[in-house]
């Protein structure tokens, strides 16, 4: 395995970067899983992990039933 060319991150990578606490300016994306978010620095080449959090439940349940006309 070799090395990955790290590329410029997206919105949504540019959102989950952001909420970790970093500098986007400063972090290329090496990989994303679905899981996780790999990261290397832009000056020291350092690489990090940032894991996704997981995806919310979309409930289909009693939520979606309006009340009012009960």
């Amino acid at each position: 395995m070799g090395k990955s060319r790290a590329a410029k991150p997206t919105r949504d990578q540019k959102a989950l970067i952001s909420a970790a606490g970093l500098e986007v300016r400063n972090w290329l994306v090496l990989a994303e899983t679905p899981a996780e978010l790999r990261l290397v620095s832009r000056r020291t080449g350092a690489t990090r992990i940032i894991k996704k959090a997981p995806p919310a439940a979309t409930g289909q349940g009693h939520e979606s039933i309006n009340t009012s006309l009960l």
